[in-house]
């Protein structure tokens, strides 16, 4: 009996579920150093290391196909880019109060997904688009509370993860 060849295109974006696990589990160390703000440095660090770790083990995930040049030069460019806006953005506000320091770096998070979209396409462009209209937001609307903004960023971050991870659309820029 003769065999059905069905042909499947790569994705344009074959590191989405990677970065979509990796925003889960940041999204998740962002929530709970917000709802255990004593603690806010190991969750934030928990977050982290487990979305790194988790976004490379998607490898074992079933092949969307391999990523360009392009698309591995724009996921590291988004981390050069971010490591230098932090350090800016720390020595900037270094004698501002501490809502202003966490809502500017999450301002820089946002913008560091910009060039992320390279990578993982443009859901993470349009997440960093929100993220960092949240924090700006927060920086003008002094009288909101602070946790507002926070756990608004870490929701953005769960919602996009779950939908790149899961559903991994084949959106494109064009």
């Amino acid at each position: 009996m003769p065999t059905i060849a069905v042909a499947v295109a790569d994705h344009p974006y074959p590191l989405i579920r990677g970065g979509g696990l990796f925003l889960i589990f940041i999204g998740l160390g962002c929530l709970g150093s917000w709802a255990f703000n004593k603690y806010w440095l190991p969750f934030l660090i928990g977050g982290f290391v487990t979305g790194f770790t988790a976004s490379g083990l998607s490898a074992l995930l079933p092949s969307l196909g391999s990523p360009s040049f392009a698309q591995i030069a724009g996921l590291v460019g988004a981390i050069v880019i971010e490591m230098g806006l932090i350090y800016l953005a720390l020595t900037k506000t270094k004698n501002a109060d501490e809502r202003t320091q966490i809502l500017t770096i999450l301002f820089v998070v946002g913008l560091h997904f910009l060039p992320m979209g390279l990578a993982h396409g443009p859901l993470i462009a349009i997440l960093g688009v929100l993220i960092a209209i949240n924090a700006f937001l927060g920086l003008r609307l002094a009288r909101v509370p602070a946790p507002a903004f926070g756990v608004t960023d870490a929701l953005l971050k769960l919602g996009f993860g779950g939908v790149m991870l899961f559903a991994y659309p084949a959106l494109t820029f064009t």
